[in-house]
């Protein structure tokens, strides 16, 4: 009998056992650490959930919960149960190590911090959770407790490279290159082809304009991992700031075809093929980034220079103005679409953006100011939103649209494949908290979706805290409140609804937590 069909038959035993009021918890334990361990986290929450409501003392079931929410990328959730799990039993470390890592992810570095250090207290052999302490040192500007912190790493495993490695990268953060030169020679001497030692040697080097030496540490560490582009970019860096400018254009050109979406490999190869004349290609390249970040106002002058270059002088019009309203003062701008405008014939237009330089440059010259204007960046207002376009809420995850699961529930939630609109009571929830007359959780629950449909997403927001507030089990309350809130930019509250609307079996709630945390 398969894996799969087992638990199925266990399931259906189950659904047997209950109607008795009756389970077997240790045997639920088992079916949902099985459903845990072949990656179906939303059958295992399931699992999880009934050994709680049968035996709430228990830490082991929540910790396990939070396990698989923080798969399913509910950070917000996994903090709750491990916090839960800490209240029922304080000396279980993996709980602390695990909200350190939901902290972590939420950006809550002191938390996290604080949650290791207790971590590494109780397993003190646990080089994982040393290396999360550091991180969070780091990433809190507590470097000298971060650089104490890897000396007691390396002083208990004096053979480990990448303590040696993160100590170098403190000392580079501390200005202190001279002491990160030495540091990672000594990761070196530990371990030869390490091929990250390698790689903070190389930008050592690169930072002090000892480029062939660079090259020659980067050349190297491509042997080792050729697939690098990272590597890749920087040697080609390297080579142009020594003129070899074809090794340079030969390493953009190979980075890109391992990382065709790579930001500073486009744009770097941009600026290089504008230097050796290619400046079609080099447009290419700029497209590329604008195409991205349509605001970054130095790539956009970039390619306006480039498209003059090429004749397209509408073009570099074009863009020369947004740089000009976004910089008002740059007077550069002003002297390049002056040059563009005769170039079409606009001498009226020219002779105006040359009134314009010279005037300044007068008044710079004599110390007083004329008036400017700056074009003011337009935001939306939360009352021009589409409010009734849900779907907005989401984006597919490129990543995984190929994978596919055999369980049909796991595909759906966890392969994203799950729409984002709000949803009415069930005909389960109807049956369980509806009476006559009416419960008045399910009174104000109609008029709150009735609200938010037409748009009154404060009112209805306002209406669903008073269904929670008289009763909080009914799960399409906190899903239609998290959709709300996300509307509104109220990202942390709403996870948490939808966190727990997860819990409470809305599982295409994480399928929407998923996909608003690969956004963030």
């Amino acid at each position: 009998m398969s894996i799969r069909r087992l638990i199925l038959s266990i399931f259906v035993t189950f659904i047997a056992s209950v109607s008795n009021a009756q389970i077997n918890t240790d045997r639920m334990m088992t079916v949902a650490r099985n459903s845990l361990y072949y990656e179906d986290y939303v059958m295992s929450i399931s699992y999880f959930n009934l050994v709680i409501n049968y035996k709430p003392h228990l830490y082991e079931p929540y910790f396990y919960r939070g396990l698989a929410k923080f798969y399913l990328d509910d950070f917000s959730g996994t903090v709750s149960d491990c916090t839960a799990a800490i209240n029922r039993n304080p000396f279980y470390p993996n709980s602390y190590e695990l909200r350190g890592l939901a902290y972590i992810n939420q950006k809550d570095f002191l938390s996290a911090e604080k949650d290791y250090t207790k971590a590494a207290d109780m397993m003190p052999e646990s080089r994982p959770i040393w290396n999360n302490l550091v991180y969070c040192n780091i990433e809190l500007d507590s470097l000298q407790r971060a650089d104490s912190i890897v000396d007691i790493i390396i002083k208990k495993w004096s053979k480990y490279a990448d303590g040696y490695n993160i100590k170098a990268q403190i000392k580079l953060q501390m200005k202190d290159t001279a002491a990160a030169e030495t540091i990672i020679d000594k990761a070196i001497e530990v371990e030869r082809y390490n091929v990250k030692s390698i790689t903070i040697k190389a930008g050592i080097q690169m930072q002090r304009g000892q480029y062939k030496g660079a090259i020659k540490n980067y050349t190297e560490c491509l042997r080792l991992d050729p697939k690098n582009a990272g590597n890749l970019i920087n040697r080609a860096l390297c080579h142009y700031h020594i003129d070899q400018y074809r090794e340079a254009m030969k390493d953009y050109d190979l980075a890109l075809e391992l990382e065709p979406k790579n930001f500073i490999g486009h744009y770097n190869r941009g600026l290089l093929r504008a230097d050796v004349g290619e400046d079609n290609l080099a447009i290419e390249d700029f497209n590329f980034i604008l195409d991205i970040d349509p605001n970054d106002m130095l790539a956009t002058f970039n390619r306006a220079t480039l498209l003059e270059n090429v004749g397209d002088y509408q073009g570099a019009i074009r863009d020369y103005t947004t740089v000009i309203k976004e910089f008002p003062k740059f007077l550069y701008g002003y002297e390049r679409r002056a040059s563009a405008r005769r170039k079409v014939g606009d001498f009226a237009g020219a002779n105006k953006d040359e009134e314009h330089v010279l005037k300044e440059q007068i008044a710079h010259k004599y110390g007083y100011s004329t008036p400017t204007s700056r074009m003011k960046n337009k935001t939306i207002k939360k009352s021009e939103r589409n409010l009734d376009d849900y779907r907005k809420l989401v984006e597919e995850d490129d990543s995984i649209k190929d994978r596919v699961y055999e369980s049909e529930l796991r595909g759906k939630v966890q392969n994203h494949d799950q729409e984002a609109k709000l949803l009415k009571p069930s005909t389960r929830t109807y049956n369980i908290y509806k009476v006559n007359p009416p419960d008045d959780a399910l009174i104000y629950f109609e008029k709150a979706y009735e609200e938010a449909q037409s748009g009154k997403i404060g009112e209805a927001i306002k209406d669903f805290d008073k269904v929670i507030e008289i009763n909080d089990g009914i799960a399409e309350a906190y899903f239609n409140r998290g959709l709300l809130k996300l509307l509104l930019d109220e990202r942390t509250t709403a996870i948490y609804d939808l966190s727990k609307a997860g819990e409470l079996g809305i599982y295409q709630a994480y399928n929407i937590i998923k996909k608003n945390q690969k956004k963030q």
